[in-house]
Parts: structure tokens; C-alpha cells; sequence
């Protein structure tokens, strides 16, 4: 009777311990395949910005500038991955007792390519290069003697390359949120201006990945 009574009594424990399913089992005796162990290899998102960018030199303020993106994320592990995409960037700041106070706009297609770490599904941190093509610049009050219009000449601005940090957290399903810091460095042609060349600030970012982190892959 009492091996008939083990025996019952082991049938209805494993029967009960398969009803709770992978992440139950997981939770309670950490054995098993891990229910949160998934991650999209490739995803992309999008996103809109404003850049709160300066110059180095301290006769300029900062004033913001907009931006958006187009962002390939590819993960290795659910921790770890890289990303890269391409950009457009404006840099506005002001002169403060020079050039009648006017402001700069500096607009540039930028190409980032960075690693991304995950500490949780929510939130990352990123670090890496951008390289920044250099379209047009203008200024908000000073003529172009040779064009008679606001934008600058060739020669007062280049092509920059620079470096950046983030953080980003994911708000809510796709919709994510982040803070970037940013340094880019272009060599000066024009050594007669005083149009700056080196720039570094702030990006705050809203943006949305196309596929949703927090939800496991569909297996083909």
C-alpha cells in the first residue's frame, strides 16, 4: 500500500510540475530552457530628435536644432549588438557680440556606427562613431556677397567626424526615449572666420523600434 501511495503520490507531483510550464519552473528552481532567453537579431527603428549642439568657442550660445534617423540594430545575444543607419543632424547656436548676434544653422547627413549593451530588455547603452557629411549652412542675417543669399560659401564649414554616447529607455512596447552626448571635430578652412569648427552637446531622442522587443520572435 505505501509504494502504491509513492508511487501515486510521484505521478501527481510530475504531472503538476509539467502544468506549470517553462517559466514557472524557471522562476522557482532556475532549471530548464530560460522563458526570457529570446531577442530579434535585426531590428530597425525610427526617430525624431532635438540637438541642444554648441561650438567650443565661448562667444557662441546654444540654440536647438531638429533631427531624425533611420536606425539597424543587430543583436548577438540579448545583451549584446551593434548598430548602425544614417541621420540628418542640424547644429544651430548663436554669436554673442559678434557678427551682429546673428545664428548659424549647420545641417549634416550623419552615418553612426556604434556597440550597444543591455542590462535589462528596457534600457541600453551605447557608444560609438558617426561620420558627418557636411550639406549646407546659413546664417540668419549675414549675405553671401557672391550668391545674395543667407548660406555660406564653400570653404567656412566640412565634413566632421565625431564621437557619441547614449543611454535609452524603452518606455512602453516599441516607443523608446534617449539622451545622446556627442563631440564632432572638422578641419577649418577658412582660417580668416570665425565660424567654429568643433561642436559638442546634447541630443534627447523619441523614438520606436519596428519590431517589439518584448516579444519573442516568431519560430519558422
Amino acid at each position: 500500500m505505501l509504494r502504491v501511495y509513492l508511487f501515486l503520490t510521484f505521478i501527481n507531483f510530475g504531472l503538476f510540475s509539467f502544468s506549470q510550464g517553462n517559466i514557472n519552473l524557471y522562476k522557482q528552481y532556475r532549471a530548464g530552457p530560460d522563458p526570457d532567453n529570446f531577442y530579434h537579431s535585426l531590428n530597425y527603428s525610427l526617430y525624431t530628435s532635438l540637438n541642444g549642439i554648441n561650438s567650443d568657442q565661448n562667444y557662441t550660445k546654444t540654440q536647438v536644432g531638429k533631427g531624425f534617423g533611420f536606425v539597424v540594430q543587430n543583436l548577438r545575444s540579448k545583451t549584446f549588438g551593434f548598430s548602425t543607419g544614417i541621420e540628418f543632424n542640424e547644429i544651430r547656436y548663436k554669436y554673442d557680440g559678434f557678427l551682429e548676434d546673428s545664428s548659424d544653422s549647420i545641417n549634416y547627413l550623419s552615418f553612426p556606427l556604434s556597440i550597444r549593451l543591455y542590462p535589462t530588455r528596457k534600457f541600453f547603452f551605447e557608444a560609438g562613431l558617426k561620420y558627418h557629411y557636411f550639406l549646407n549652412a546659413k546664417n540668419s542675417s549675414i549675405i553671401n556677397s557672391i550668391s545674395r543669399s543667407l548660406v555660406y560659401p564653400d570653404g567656412y564649414f566640412n565634413n566632421t567626424f565625431g564621437t557619441f554616447i547614449a543611454i535609452q529607455y524603452q518606455v512602453w512596447k516599441r516607443l523608446n526615449i534617449g539622451l545622446q552626448y556627442q563631440y564632432l571635430s572638422g578641419k577649418k578652412t577658412n582660417l580668416s572666420g570665425i565660424q567654429p569648427n568643433i561642436f559638442n552637446g546634447l541630443t534627447i531622442q523619441i523614438g520606436g523600434f519596428m519590431k517589439n522587443p518584448f516579444k519573442r520572435p516568431d519560430q519558422i
